[in-house]
């Protein structure tokens, strides 16, 4: 029976009606005692599920992939090791005697997701076949990993010099069988449009003992180019930060692959001695093949086509064809030409004398101070005027200054866009972040995972650099949705900021939010599984935030556009039935079945939803279903008692009911009360008046009495 006013019972008796309204007050608030047996109730709940379920300090030393391949954790194959990924023995159980291994891959640099189908579909003879991928409990760290099964190389890696019989320097044949193998495994990814951007000395493998040709090795297991050394990437990449490098060209894989020949021809590791800031100046300085080369000498047979190959000017490096023509003795018909950019005059900057537009740009970048006296002189216009003697270069420059002449002081970019102007090739540079508009997202997540400062990435965000830089590309796009960059960024709203921006361009990447642990979550259905799982380390806090409603905003769309207007309302109660029915959407569609673990952390955050139903009963009767809940792990089960339409209905009419019954007897005792003081002023101007009439009568009989005992005597 629900806890409503008996209005009977007060009318007869006006004098409790006072008691009645505090009962009222008492009405919109869970009791301390109901609090208490509610808190009791949660521990008794809580307590054996203080261990996540199916955490991963239960799980074996072995993992099966799709019921068929067995990774065996304590057989580690350190020598297959790549990419910042650990290598395991694998057991095909369909056949065993397939030689296979996995590589683990590390959460912190996840890999190139939206590639793994296309490398499985590809089966080319240079290239380490990709036979199966799949998400694993990865028992030596207690979490959850993407693990690679690869076909195992025959050969040993081309980084082992010793045992060569015949040197690559003394056999053109084999040098050209060498660079064949690579280039057309690198080949067969453009045609997905794909990149290999891990092309090294020890992630390439001999196909057999003759050493004649060779297979690439894993590209997918972390980020594009995170692992390679400055020696194997241009002038362009060895700039950026490693992680924002994004997936490059092919004329990138063509670069590395010359690096590797020269190498090979070499037999070493090139200057593996000096720091990257040294190879980039003297790449600056020589260009890559005479850096690299350094005093050494090789053949003229072989010097052509590495010239060719490692050259820093990206549109007349060779691609595949030309690499093809060469090594087939066929003519090229698109002939080596050199460029032109140079100029006779320098440009003094710093105390170093430039001669090329993108030495200028590269030295602005390192001395932005410097670079905006540079431009606020002039000497800059005229250098490109009179010293590179490039027209359609100085207009552009001159367009960039005469566009605001009165805030060139008060614009921070100023150097930057100048830089974008003389080289558009370049990295992008805000603050001390060196990037390229594609490594952005990936940027991001790296930062964010290692919890460093995110102000660089915001700054480059709310400006215009990267459309300007776009629009100084030959051949590349802006995504079609970057104009929502600063949008997206300068919203403080769920589902959108830094985060959004980094999920919606970029597919690569998992979940990163602190809550999730250490896990791989790249679905939906993983975020609820991760929660449920890391519940114990953060059950004190919301079972969300900024991170994960970003990334499901991505991944599901606009569909949950509703929930993300209830996220942002800043009314708690109205919060958590929002997270709650979109958790229960997610499970209900994609499982799991059972989240014990989260539905209890949900019930927590649900006392400000049971608040709202004005009937304490109610609330009592709340209280004990969600106990009951808890046990079954469904959180469909916990939105539909907590949001029944019905009792919500029944739950408001009553209480309007019951407030007006309050109003009217309030009304009623206020009558009552100011009644009884009405009578009594009318019983005291009565008693006066028949005080004054009994004097009257009083003071008549007596006159009376005396008249007639006057008359008798």
């Amino acid at each position: 029976m629900l806890l409503y006013l008996n209005s009977d019972f007060i009318k007869t008796q006006s004098k409790k009606s006072l008691q009645f309204i505090n009962n009222l007050t008492l009405y919109c608030h869970i009791s301390k005692k109901n609090l208490e047996e509610f808190k009791m109730a949660e521990e008794e709940t809580a307590a054996p599920a203080s261990e996540p379920i199916n955490s991963p300090a239960e799980i074996a030393e072995t993992y099966v992939v799709k019921e068929r391949y067995e990774i065996k954790f304590d057989k580690a194959l350190p020598h297959l090791n790549a990419n910042g990924a650990l290598a395991y023995q694998v057991v095909d159980k369909t056949n065993p005697q397939r030689e296979l291994f996995a590589l683990i891959c590390d959460n912190q640099f996840p890999p190139r997701l939206s590639m793994l189908p296309y490398l499985k579909s590809i089966d080319h003879p240079n290239l380490l076949k990709l036979v199966e991928y799949g998400i694993v409990d990865y028992a030596p760290r207690k979490s959850h990993n993407m693990a690679l099964i690869y076909k195992k190389p025959a050969g040993p890696r081309i980084d082992s010099f010793s045992g060569e019989e015949t040197p690559l320097r003394n056999s053109f044949e084999r040098f050209k069988s060498v660079l064949l193998s690579i280039v057309s495994a690198c080949e067969s990814l453009k045609g997905y449009h794909l990149t290999h951007r891990a092309i090294r000395l020890d992630n390439i493998y001999y196909k057999d003992s003759s050493r004649n040709e060779v297979v690439i090795g894993d590209c997918a297991a972390s980020f594009p180019s995170l692992f390679q050394p400055a020696a194997y990437e241009t002038i362009q990449n060895t700039l950026c930060i490693p992680q924002g490098r994004g997936n490059g060209k092919a004329s990138d894989d063509i670069y590395a692959a010359g690096v590797v020949m020269l190498s090979l021809l070499l037999q070493k590791e090139l200057a593996a001695e000096l720091s990257a800031p040294e190879i980039l100046r003297q790449k600056l300085k020589k260009g890559t093949y005479l850096s690299l080369l350094g005093n050494e000498r090789i053949p003229n047979q072989f010097s052509g086509i590495l010239k060719a190959i490692l050259n820093d000017n990206e549109e007349h490096r060779w691609n595949y064809l030309q690499i093809y023509n060469h090594l087939e003795g066929k003519p090229n018909s698109f002939a080596q030409t050199e460029s032109n950019e140079r100029s006779m005059r320098a440009l003094n900057l710093n105390g170093e004398k430039i001669y090329t537009a993108q030495h200028a740009a590269i030295a602005m970048h390192s001395a932005p101070q410097e670079a905006l006296a540079l431009i606020k002189s002039g000497k800059l216009l005229e250098w490109i005027k009179n010293g590179l003697e490039n027209e359609k270069l100085y207009n552009k420059m001159e367009k960039l200054l005469r566009g605001d002449p009165e805030n060139k002081d008060e614009n921070p970019f100023l150097v930057s866009q100048a830089c974008i102007l003389l080289d558009c090739t370049l990295p992008i540079k805000s603050g001390e972040l060196y990037i390229f508009p594609e490594g952005i997202p990936k940027g991001i997540f790296y930062y964010l995972r290692t919890e460093q400062d995110l102000k660089d990435f915001q700054a480059l965000l709310s400006g215009d650099l990267i459309k300007i830089w776009y629009q100084e590309q030959p051949s590349s796009r802006a995504p079609a949705n970057s104009s929502e960059f600063k949008i997206y960024v300068n919203r403080k709203d769920f589902g959108y900021g830094i985060d959004r921006i980094m999920y919606d361009f970029d597919d690569d990447l998992p979940c990163t939010s602190p809550l999730l642990g250490d896990e791989f979550v790249n679905t939906p259905a993983k975020v609820l599984r991760a929660l449920d799982r890391n519940y114990a380390a953060n059950k004190e806090r919301p079972p969300y935030d900024r991170n994960i409603i970003a990334y499901l905003r991505c991944k599901m769309g606009k569909k949950i556009d509703g929930i993300l207007t209830d996220l942002n309302s800043r009314q708690e109660a109205l919060q958590n039935s929002a997270i709650i029915r979109l958790y229960a959407n997610i499970q209900n569609k994609n499982g799991p079945v059972q989240l014990l673990n989260l539905t209890l952390w949900l019930i927590n955050s649900a006392k400000p939803i049971i608040k709202t139903y004005h009937n304490l009963k109610y609330q009592k009767y709340l209280e004990r279903e969600l106990i009951k809940i808890s046990k079954s792990g469904k959180v469909i089960e916990l939105y539909n008692i907590l949001e029944n339409e019905e009792a919500r209905q029944k739950d408001r009419s009553e209480y309007s009911a019951a407030v007006k019954e309050i109003s009217f007897l309030l009304h009623d005792r206020n009558r009552i009360a100011n009644g009884g003081a009405k009578l009594d002023e009318e019983a005291k101007e009565l008693a006066l008046r028949f005080v004054s009439v009994l004097s009257i009568l009083t003071m008549v009989t007596s006159f009376i009495f005396s008249l007639i005992h006057w008359v008798i005597k």
